[in-house]
């Protein structure tokens, strides 16, 4: 099999419990449903997408796809890349979906970026090319993984951070453990004062560059960072210091370089860039190296675009009105009132367990009754618990109408559901993706 084929075997574990398999298709299937949001909960994934179903005839609550706004935003953003000339390694932590992947690998992604050695190991399965973990990683057991998949592969650019020497030394010893013979390719993370993870100053990383280059197992491979934890925005107070922490990403690069620390890679890798900032990294000054090198962008979330007024600040919103054309929103929630116990408050049946909520309460996009679009104002989602949302409305809200709902990010909708359905314009059921969290 080649880098970037569609692994079947990871759609067929779905739904194994204590070593039973539970979908029809299986012999010995054992009778646990395994999609809460299909009429048919142990139907092959592959099959979704024929059975003549729309959204209506769906058990909710449901997320949904739209499939003509998800493709567009895959190949928008390859074909953005590619005109400023960046590479993309979108994060699987988005989506997890070995069917996403294979479009983002179809699209032209260099690679993929990962949160963990789990993450790593899905990608593994799917024979991504080249996967970057920009996390780090410094606990026998997840490295051991590591050193797993270096050593079933040969072929395999398997790459990971680190921002200190202690982080190093535990990479090297838990390799040298597992005896492996390809190389990991570690990349020195740059961070922020107050921020996340990361050496603090260019000195502090060039100290954990030399360490890297003095182990067997390890090579230096390139400089990362993460410029997501500054303050999200569209104007120069924004960019400034987003602008100012990429600089210094791009002088520890050029540090290193200068003090022959790249001696072993043949491509410099440097890499940052979320859902807000990709295009600050695309305008970085290119730094003159000894060696071929590649700027690489990780925005995850790109595939599916947001709902709300947070999705204004990527450089593909459509208030940036960018000449390529604009991202749209993709992802959905379908739900149903439960009760209306009150004339201006309404209960529907989704909660936290069918919605993200860490970055706002997802929008009423739309209210369908008997399956038809229905006419109601002031509409909001005001609170959620377990399995309930709460709903401010002007009235007209019933028990028993649809609501389709906008999540507000992506990161944290896709865990909640196995399996996701695609639909298209006229809400019909063209298909599914699954999900391996």
């Amino acid at each position: 099999m080649v880098h970037g084929e569609h692994n079947d075997d990871v759609l067929n574990i779905r739904g194994t419990v204590l070593g039973m398999p539970t979908h029809p298709h299986h012999s010995n299937a054992a009778p646990y449903p395994s999609y809460r949001n299909l009429p048919a909960p142990n139907i092959d994934p592959k099959e979704v997408g024929s059975q003549g179903w729309s959204v209506h005839d769906l058990p909710l609550p449901t997320m949904s796809l739209r499939e003509d706004a998800l493709q567009h935003n895959v190949d928008l953003h390859a074909a953005w890349c590619q005109k400023l000339n960046v590479a993309q390694a979108p994060h699987v932590k988005t989506h997890m979906s070995p069917e996403l992947t294979q479009r983002q690998l179809q699209a032209g992604s260099w690679g993929l970026s990962a949160a963990s050695a789990h993450q790593a190991r899905f990608l593994a399965s799917l024979n991504v090319p080249r996967i970057l973990i920009v996390q780090e990683v410094v606990d026998q057991p997840n490295i051991a993984i590591l050193g797993e998949l270096l050593n079933a592969d040969a072929d395999l650019n398997l790459m990971v951070i680190a921002d200190s020497i202690a982080g190093v030394d535990a990479l090297e010893r838990a390799l040298a453990a597992a005896q492996v013979t390809n190389k990991l390719g570690v990349l020195v993370e740059l961070g922020l004062p107050g921020g996340r993870t990361g050496a603090r100053t260019i000195d502090e990383a060039t100290a954990i560059a030399r360490h890297i280059t003095e182990q067997p197992h390890l090579t230096l491979v390139g400089v990362e960072g993460y410029e997501g934890v500054l303050p999200a925005g569209r104007d120069e107070e924004a960019f400034t210091p987003v602008d100012e922490f990429l600089a210094d990403v791009q002088r520890a690069a050029t540090h290193f370089d200068s003090l022959g620390l790249f001696a072993e890679t043949d491509e410099i890798v440097i890499t940052a860039g979320g859902s807000v900032y990709p295009d600050r990294v695309a305008f970085i000054d290119r730094p003159a190296l000894s060696k071929p090198h590649i700027v690489v962008v990780r925005a995850g979330a790109t595939i599916t675009h947001d709902h709300g007024p947070r999705s204004a600040f990527a450089p593909l919103a459509p208030e940036a009105e960018n000449e390529l054309g604009s991202l749209r929103p993709a992802l959905e929630v379908w739900a149903n009132v439960v009760s209306v116990p009150e004339e201006n408050l309404a209960l529907a049946n989704f909660g936290k367990r069918d919605v993200p909520f860490d970055l706002g309460l997802p929008l009423v996009l739309e209210v369908f009754r008997n399956g038809e679009p229905v006419s109601v104002s002031d509409v909001e989602v005001i609170d959620t618990n377990d399995q309930h949302g709460f709903l401010r409305h002007g009235g007209q809200l019933e028990v028993g109408d649809t609501l389709r709902l906008g999540p507000r990010h992506p990161c944290t909708a896709f865990d909640k559901w196995p399996l996701i359905p695609l639909i298209n314009e006229q809400n019909q059921v063209t298909g599914a993706v699954t999900t391996w969290f």
